[in-house]
């Protein structure tokens, strides 16, 4: 029998230095689309979020970057919904945690681009090079101090062991380094990941690590998972990067730490408050590099067509009743 699939489609994620869309996506949607219908399905696809309320109503798929509660009671007959992103913000609602509609992700879409961007963090702590590229605009020749980090003589300390987090511990292995994890539950974790801590025994994994790389979703569990307590457990030689979700580390935690030397400096793509305030003190830190949420980008539609491919190769599983790809623990929040 047809099954119907529903799609929104959403503004996606900028590639490379582009302002603008980039124009090969709306080819690779339209074949998206073509490739349901050849599996048997019937796709409605569009970006307005109107028509989906209409169509919704007997739809058995819907594809989505999130949804209303609204939309989810107008859709009766909703078995699956496929997200186009990695967690599950976007459909936190009672009515959806509560149902029997399964959920799955696009994990693993991000791991490569944004474990460059992590490992990029690290590399340049390790160097010193957050300390010479501020010294460039004074365009003066000085090489007095800066930190410098032997890598393969360091620990990985990895918070959050999920796609990303096991890219970064691949990188990290390739320069020499220790490798320990936290992670409530590992998937296909490799022999080069010494020890692998549950959540409750961060504390462990902080005072080992010369390097925090932090790539977890937002739940309430991971609310400011990093306070002011961690970051006194912490090595004051060490350094901590932050690519998952803002609100992971307490922005005013994090700030005091810095102020007061507790920690060495930070490398941060997300924040607790978006954009980061132009006053915020962090912008004028020797030893803080910032990046404004860009960790995800390329210099092709990667994302968009790696989500793509993974809504086609779901889709042709639930065609065929066979089990899903990255189906969430709703209660949890995450992919088990």
């Amino acid at each position: 029998m047809k099954k119907k699939i529903v799609i929104l489609w959403n503004r996606s994620e900028l590639t490379g230095t582009r302002t603008d869309e980039d124009p090969r996506v709306p080819d690779l949607r339209k074949d998206t689309v073509s490739r349901l219908e050849e599996l048997g399905d019937e796709g409605i696809a569009t970006p307005d979020p109107d028509v989906v309320h209409q169509q919704i109503t007997d739809a058995d798929a819907y594809y989505a970057r999130d949804t209303s509660a609204e939309i989810f009671t107008a859709a009766r007959n909703l078995q699956w919904i496929q997200t186009s992103v990695a967690g599950m913000e976007g459909f936190w609602h009672p009515e959806i945690r509560e149902s029997n509609v399964v959920i799955t992700s696009a994990r693993g879409i991000y791991s490569d681009v944004i474990a460059d961007h992590m490992y990029g963090l690290i590399l340049a702590f390790s160097r010193g090079i957050q300390t010479f590229a501020k010294r460039q605009t004074l365009k003066t020749w000085v090489k007095t101090f800066a930190p410098v980090t032997h890598l393969a003589t360091s620990t990985l300390g990895l918070i959050g062991l999920g796609g990303i987090g096991l890219a970064v511990a691949a990188r990290g292995h390739a320069s020499g380094m220790r490798i320990i994890a936290v992670d409530p539950a590992p998937k296909g974790t490799p022999d080069y990941v010494e020890t692998v801590y549950s959540p409750d025994q961060l504390d462990e994994l902080l005072a080992q690590s010369d390097f925090v790389a932090v790539s977890v979703p937002h739940l309430s569990e991971t609310e400011h998972m990093l306070g002011d307590h961690e970051f006194d457990v912490m090595k004051s030689s060490a350094y901590v990067m932050n690519v998952g979700r803002g609100k992971v580390i307490s922005l005013d935690a994090l700030t005091v730490a810095l102020q007061k030397g507790k920690i060495a400096g930070a490398g941060l793509d997300v924040f607790e408050q978006e954009p980061l305030p132009e006053s915020h003190p962090l912008w004028d830190m020797d030893n803080v590099l910032i990046t404004p949420h860009t960790a995800g980008r390329s210099d092709y539609p990667y994302q968009e067509e790696r989500r793509l491919n993974r809504l086609v190769e779901n889709a042709e599983r639930y065609v065929k009743g066979e089990e899903l790809l990255n189906i969430f623990d709703k209660q949890k929040g995450y992919v088990v």
